[in-house]
């Protein structure tokens, strides 16, 4: 396995200004894709309102890298997993539990 983002961001970027240029600015497209989803997500009412989508697209693009850092050192992918599964957990069921609290209090306001 083989993650080229992975190999540029945690060695050869700490060790070369343009290397280190070329990934901010890999991420930063990257992060800026993710937002505009989790964004359009969000408009579609499938995602928490609440969230912030800046935020969100960091904390996965995090979890992902992080995940892949673990997975080329151990051969795991427990980590990666477990970080994606909790970022699509908190950014896809919030709503959903919003909406079931509003519509119970939709139910008891009518009683």
């Amino acid at each position: 396995m083989h993650c080229p983002l992975a190999v540029l961001i945690a060695d050869i970027g700490r060790y070369s200004p343009d290397a280190q240029a070329v990934s901010a600015h890999l991420v930063t497209r990257w992060q800026q894709s993710l937002r505009s989803g989790i964004e359009s997500t969000q408009a579609a009412g499938e995602a928490d309102p609440d969230l912030n989508p800046e935020l969100t697209a960091a904390a996965i693009i995090a979890a992902i890298e992080g995940g892949m850092t673990i997975l080329l050192s151990t051969g795991s992918a427990e980590h990666l997993e477990a970080g994606l599964n909790f970022c699509l957990d908190r950014l896809l069921v919030e709503p959903r539990l919003k909406s079931q609290t509003a519509t119970r209090a939709d139910l008891t306001a009518s009683v």
